[in-house]
C-alpha cells in the first residue's frame, strides 16, 4: 500500500488489442493494471471492441477502425488522468490519434515488438515514427531486444523496463514427478513461434515421449502430427485459460519454446521458468535475454530440429542438469515479478506527471 506521504497517481492506459484474446501485450498490461490498484492508484484499462485482426508479417495483429471504437478512445481521453499509457503507440489508430489528441495528459508509451515487420517500419519510416513518438514525454521498451528493433526510428532517449507478470500462481505451484516423459508446448501457432519444428524433432525422439500443445492449432500442423504418424504422442488442447497454466507445467517433464525469431523476450517462457519447469528454448536474442545468456535454459539453433531432438534427448537423461535448470529458470523469472514492475512504471509516472504539471503552472 501507498504511504501517506505518497499521492495515487491516476493513469488511463490504451491497449490496441482485443483484451478478450490472449497475448504477452495483454497478459503484461492487466496484471500491471491490477497490482497498481492493489497499491491504491486509479488505473483503468481502455481497449477496443471491433479490432480487425490483420497479418502483419509473421504474427496477428489488431487494427482498430471501427467509428465506435475511435469515438470511444476520444470520450475516453477526455476523463481525469495524471498519465496516459500507450501500449505499441504506432498500430492503427488507437495510438497516433491518442498521441496527437490535444487535450491528453503527459503521456508515455511502451513499445514490445521485435518483429522483422516492426524493424522495417522504424527504418523505412524513421522520420514518420520519430514525429509520431515524439509526442510523448517518455518511451519505454519492452527489452534491449525491442529498443534494437526500434532504434532507428525512435526521437529520444528510452527507459527500458520489462513487462510485468502476476507469478504468484506460478511461482506457488509444486513440481510432479512422473515416470512418463512428457513434453510441453504453450502458445500459438504461428510459424515463428516453431511448433513444426518441434513435430519434426519429436519423430526424431523414442516413441514413449509424448507432447501436449496448449494454444490454438493450425490444420497444416495437425496435418503434420498425422504425416509423421505421432497422433497418438500428441494432445491438443486448444486454447487454454491462463489459470490452467500453472498446473500443466507442474506437470511437464520440460517446456520446449522453437520460436525462429520474432521474440521480444516471451512471457509464457517467463511463466515456465517461475513454475520450475526446465526450459529448451531457441538461441534467438529474445530468449537469451529471458534466460540470462542460457544461464537459466537450455537454447539450441533455431529451426534445427535435428539438434532439438538431441538436446532434448539429453535433458531427458540428465535428472541433475533438470533440478539445476529449474532453480535457475525461477530465479532468472524474479526480474519480471510485476510487483517489482510496478515500481518501476510507478517511478516513472510521477516523474513526467510532475513534469507536466510545472510545464502547465509556467
Amino acid at each position: 500500500m501507498r504511504g501517506p506521504e505518497t499521492p495515487a497517481v491516476r493513469i488511463a492506459h490504451i491497449l490496441p488489442y482485443d483484451a478478450t484474446q490472449p497475448g504477452g501485450v495483454q497478459t503484461h498490461l492487466f496484471a500491471l493494471d491490477r497490482q497498481l490498484r492493489r497499491l491504491g492508484h486509479e488505473s483503468v484499462v481502455f481497449a477496443p471492441q471491433h479490432p480487425l485482426r490483420a497479418r502483419l508479417g509473421d504474427t496477428n495483429a489488431d487494427l482498430t477502425l471501427h467509428p465506435s471504437d475511435l469515438l470511444g478512445l476520444r470520450q475516453f481521453l477526455k476523463r481525469p488522468a495524471d498519465v496516459l499509457h500507450i501500449q505499441e503507440p504506432l498500430l492503427p489508430l488507437f495510438g497516433p490519434l491518442a498521441l496527437f489528441h490535444p487535450s491528453r495528459p503527459p503521456t508515455v508509451v511502451t513499445l514490445h515488438s521485435a518483429e522483422p515487420a516492426a524493424e522495417r517500419l522504424y527504418r523505412r519510416a524513421a522520420p514518420f515514427t520519430r514525429r509520431i513518438l515524439a509526442r510523448a514525454q517518455a518511451i519505454v521498451c519492452a527489452t534491449r531486444v525491442t529498443l534494437d528493433t526500434a532504434a532507428p526510428g525512435l526521437p529520444q532517449p528510452i527507459t527500458i523496463i520489462p513487462p510485468g507478470l502476476d507469478l504468484k500462481p506460478f511461482q506457488s505451484v509444486t513440481r510432479r514427478s512422473s515416470e512418463h516423459q512428457s513434453l510441453l508446448f504453450v502458445g500459438r501457432d504461428e510459424p515463428r513461434k516453431g511448433l513444426s519444428v518441434l513435430i519434426d524433432a519429436l519423430a526424431q525422439l523414442p516413441t514413449d515421449i509424448s507432447l501436449t500443445v496448449a494454444g490454438p492449432v493450425r490444420a497444416a500442423t495437425v496435418r503434420r502430427v498425422t504425416q509423421h504418424g505421432l497422433a497418438h504422442r500428441v494432445r491438443f488442447l486448444g486454447p487454454v485459460d491462463h489459470d490452467r497454466l500453472p498446473a500443466l507445467l507442474a506437470a511437464a517433464t520440460f517446456a520446449v519454446f522453437p520460436s525462429i525469431g520474432g521474440e521480444a523476450l516471451g512471457l509464457v517462457l517467463i511463466e515456465a521458468m517461475s513454475a520450475g519447469a526446465p526450459i529448451i528454448a531457441s538461441d534467438i536474442p529474445g530468449y537469451r535475454v529471458a534466460s540470462r545468456d542460457g544461464h537459466a535454459a537450455e537454447l539450441v539453433v533455431p529451426g534445427d530440429s535435428q539438434a532439438l531432438s538431441e538436446r532434448i534427448t539429453r535433458l531427458l537423461q540428465n535428472d541433475a542438469r533438470r533440478r539445476e535448470l529449474s532453480a535457475r529458470g525461477r530465479a532468472a523469472a524474479r526480474r519480471y515479478d510485476v510487483r517489482r514492475v510496478a515500481q518501476q512504471h510507478i517511478l516513472l509516472y510521477r516523474r513526467i506527471a510532475s513534469a507536466g504539471s510545472r510545464h502547465r503552472l509556467t
